[in-house]
């Protein structure tokens, strides 16, 4: 199977250099990370993790030239990255390719679809965690399952054999038919999390360690909530500040991707994220005034950063 990774970023490596080493033919592509690619192109991609670094030769390239002859695409971009890099894409984009997204948040795959049917577009939510340490270095962060589903239809044989493929490279898969619910479940402990996290500069565990920090990351978790049970998530108030305590204590130690941007004086995902919270929460008249406060925050600390 031949696999274009678009933004090799952490996650995209990560997945992209996995997928490799299990015998896909894959492809990394990033065009704004150039010194990223030149390392992999000389030397391979290295996936560090628990002290112990795995080398693997793959394809790395800073143009899209080959995308048209591959059998599925990942997106791996940012969320707010996702309408440039489609644009880009489109040209060399084969419309009997599969796309796959993993990205944080939701909003994004109206994007997508401009260019992709709904029938070809795999959406799904991981726990797999991965850190960008340096040019040709991936720390994988933490393990985790993967759950995907397709946009439009019925699972095919097809899907069965990009499912049987990521499990071959040591990524826990499962399909589902209800992806919706599934991103918005991710959504409530991202909210949570990710912003606060950012905010304080800390790894996940200040979320569990400190009280304070708790008790607000459990109260926006739960306003989350009421706006996730219109997307089809069933969860108590107590089940959701559960999920979010459980996923902030496995990772503690890892630094969140809003967190990593933030240090990079990189655009966050936040209105993705808690923005996308707060607009579903408009529609459908549900306060959202602590995710409104979260998405005001990162985005006024941006400004801070780089004043017009």
């Amino acid at each position: 199977m031949r696999i274009y990774i678009v933004g090799a970023g952490a996650l995209g490596s990560l997945f992209g250099g996995l997928l490799a080493r299990a015998g896909a033919h894959v492809c990394l592509y990033n065009p704004s990370n150039v010194e990223h690619i030149r390392v992999i192109q000389s030397a391979g991609l290295a996936i560090e993790r628990d002290g112990s670094s795995l080398k693997i030769t793959v394809e790395a390239t800073t143009t899209p030239d080959a995308l048209a002859e591959a059998d599925l695409v990942g997106i791996f971009v940012k969320a707010h990255q996702t309408a440039r890099a489609m644009e880009q894409i489109a040209p060399k984009l084969n419309p009997r390719s599969w796309v796959l997204s993993l990205q944080n948040g939701v909003g994004m795959e109206s994007e997508i679809l401009r260019f992709v049917s709904g029938e070809r577009f795999l959406r799904g939510v991981t726990a797999q965690g991965a850190t960008l340490v340096g040019p040709g270095r991936v720390r994988w962060a933490g393990v985790g399952l993967t759950r995907l589903g397709r946009w439009e239809g019925p699972i095919t044989s097809e899907i069965e054999a990009i499912l049987a493929l990521l499990r071959r490279a040591e990524i826990e898969t499962e399909y589902s038919g209800e992806i919706e619910r599934l991103l918005w479940e991710k959504i409530i402990i991202n909210c949570a999390i990710n912003p606060l996290t950012a905010l304080c500069d800390q790894p996940n565990g200040v979320i569990v360690h400190d009280a304070e920090l708790r008790e607000v990351a459990g109260a926006v978790a739960c306003e989350a909530l009421r706006v996730a049970r219109a997307h089809g998530v069933t969860l108590t108030d107590s089940e959701a500040v559960e999920r979010v305590e459980t996923v902030a204590c496995r990772t503690a130690q890892n630094i969140s991707s809003m967190l990593q941007d933030v240090r990079r004086g990189r655009p966050t995902e936040i209105d993705y994220i808690n923005g996308a919270v707060v607009r579903e929460g408009r529609r459908l008249q549900i306060p959202t005034p602590l995710n409104l406060l979260l998405t005001r925050l990162i985005a006024a600390g941006r400004m801070l950063e780089h004043p017009a």
